[in-house]
Parts: C-alpha cells; structure tokens; sequence
C-alpha cells in the first residue's frame, strides 16, 4: 500500500491534503473504504476503483487531468 502510496503522490506531485498545481486533484487518505478484499483501492469521483495496479492507477489519473 505504501508504493502505492508514493506512486500517486509522486505522479500528481503533491502530498496528501494538498491540491495539482491545475487545480483539478485534491490527494486526500482514508484509513478504511471496507473493500480489503480488493485492496488497494481508490475513491474517485465517488467511484470505488479497486484491483489497483499501477497502470491502472495512471490511466485514472490521465483521465481525471482531460477532465
């Protein structure tokens, strides 16, 4: 979880609580999204993505930045 972590902090450039330089990503942690069966995961837009790898989670974050 923790690579996961520094994954996505790394490729938004920000550290949790902060805010993309564009304004369009707000990095925020939860202890628990009840979903450890399907760890790791991710709320997005009030989206459960789970099953994350890190492609996956790129391709997320491309898709939000278009938006």
């Amino acid at each position: 979880a923790e690579q996961m972590e520094h994954h996505v902090c790394e490729r938004l450039g920000v550290q949790f609580g902060e805010t993309t330089a564009d304004g369009k990503i707000t990095l925020m942690e939860a202890e628990c999204l009840a979903s450890c069966g399907t760890a790791p995961v991710m709320l997005v837009d009030d989206k459960l993505e789970e099953n994350l790898t890190r492609e996956r989670v790129d391709k997320l974050l491309e898709e939000l930045r278009k938006d």
